[in-house]
């Protein structure tokens, strides 16, 4: 039963994530008048500066089980 509570909670916060991509989308070529590339060109590096810990830190628990 907990694993449909995790579930659930994944799709809520996807949809929250999906939702609020939209509006920003919205906010930078509307109201800030950037142009699609540029916009698609900051979310890619927004993107990779956000992974990156995240991945560097998966790594480092990873390698800390093995020993």
């Amino acid at each position: 039963m907990q694993s449909k509570t995790e579930l659930d909670t994944l799709v809520v916060a996807v949809c929250v994530a999906a939702y609020a991509a939209i509006m920003l989308a919205h906010v930078a070529l509307q109201d800030l008048g950037l142009s699609a590339a540029r916009t698609r060109h900051l979310s890619m590096l927004a993107a990779l500066l956000l992974a990156l810990p995240v991945g560097l830190d998966f790594l480092r628990a990873r390698a800390g089980k093995t020993r």
